[in-house]
């Protein structure tokens, strides 16, 4: 647990910082600077991101000029939700996104449409990111308390929360079956465990710090055990963009991977840069919130982690490769590993 932070925000912001999130202009088309010569064949490209604290790379990228160094100039196209990137790619009216591992794996497993090729690792799982909460009231006080209760997470199904849940409750005996998963976005966590609707939440920041301002407190961290420095999001393209423009693939690589560099060593930039970019969150919370931490380079090894968890529960299909998902260039510097199954 950690101490809690002495920050009052009124709980109609809380919501808006997620209800309010609107798409940023786009060009919705590259074009073209030619396909020879040493610079990218794509002068423009279109990149997609949710407002979440994993997208500040690009905007450091951005801000500091690596994609100018690299040729490029970056429209950023900000996402609703993960479930909108699929058909945008498939128009080619989004070049390159952001990614959540756990959603993309289920996606290539299940529907590999897209054949998508990840470009460079991003955020990953630090103490304090991800948290099981509970009311101030609560009499839970244990995680093994939570058999038979109700847990919201933003989603159900195949995804991060549910996965983080289900790998925390195994070291406590618990599977999936002992509680009920409800789907609440985080903007209404705080009143539905007020009301007591459900008896925990699993929140990422910078909703923890939020519930913690609403009066709400940690029951676990779950970014513990296997799920320790876990690989959260990356950047992506599909198979066909990285094929047809291999150099402003390679070039959008270059840049992501400096800024990341610049967001690991920078905090308080990360900091200054998330408020700018994420509705509604002020300064005040984004100076005390917990930050994920972030690596540049993807690996068959790191990648592989989160197939293995995954596969403890059951959510690839036998024989699915992660190995499949990084560029043959990348495959060959990468450590060698075995498949997810």
């Amino acid at each position: 647990m950690r101490s809690p932070r002495f920050i009052r925000l009124p709980l109609f912001a809380a919501a808006a910082l997620a209800l309010a999130v609107t798409s940023a202009c786009s060009s919705g088309s590259s074009s073209a600077s030619g396909s020879t010569g040493a610079g990218p064949e794509l002068s423009s490209i279109t990149v997609g991101a949710l407002p979440i604290p994993d997208a500040v790379t690009l905007r450091i990228a951005q801000k500091d000029g690596f994609f100018k160094q690299a040729g490029l100039t970056v429209n950023i196209r900000t996402l609703t939700a993960s479930a909108v990137t699929t058909p945008l790619l498939l128009a080619h009216t989004l070049d390159i996104t952001s990614a959540n591992y756990v959603g993309l794996y289920s996606q290539e497993a299940h529907a590999p449409a897209l054949k998508m090729q990840v470009l460079a690792d991003d955020g990953q799982g630090a103490p304090g990111v991800a948290e099981l909460m509970v009311a101030k009231s609560s009499q839970i006080t244990s995680v093994a308390a939570l058999k038979g209760k109700k847990i919201a997470m933003p989603s159900v199904g195949v995804g991060i929360a549910p996965l983080s849940v289900n790998s925390l409750l195994s070291a406590y005996h618990l599977a999936a079956s002992d509680y009920t998963a409800v789907p609440v976005p985080f903007p209404n966590m705080a009143a539905e465990l007020k009301s007591g609707a459900v008896d925990a939440v699993w929140a990422t920041e910078p909703f923890v710090t939020i519930l913690e301002a609403a009066g709400a407190h940690p029951l676990a961290d779950t970014y513990t055990g296997a799920m320790s420095n876990f690989p959260i999001s990356c950047w992506a393209t599909t198979g066909w963009f990285a094929q047809h423009y291999p150099k402003t693939t390679a070039a959008f690589q270059r840049a992501i991977v400096q800024a990341q560099q610049v967001a690991a060593a920078n905090p308080q930039l990360v900091r200054q840069l998330l408020p700018t970019y994420i509705p509604n969150l002020t300064s005040k919370i984004a100076n005390v919130m917990t930050l994920e931490s972030f690596n540049a380079t993807p690996s068959l090894t790191r990648m592989n982690r989160v197939a293995n968890v995954m596969n403890q529960f059951k959510l690839l299909p036998a024989g699915f490769s992660v190995s499949s998902l990084l560029p043959a260039s990348s495959a060959a510097a990468a450590p060698a590993s075995s498949s997810g199954s």
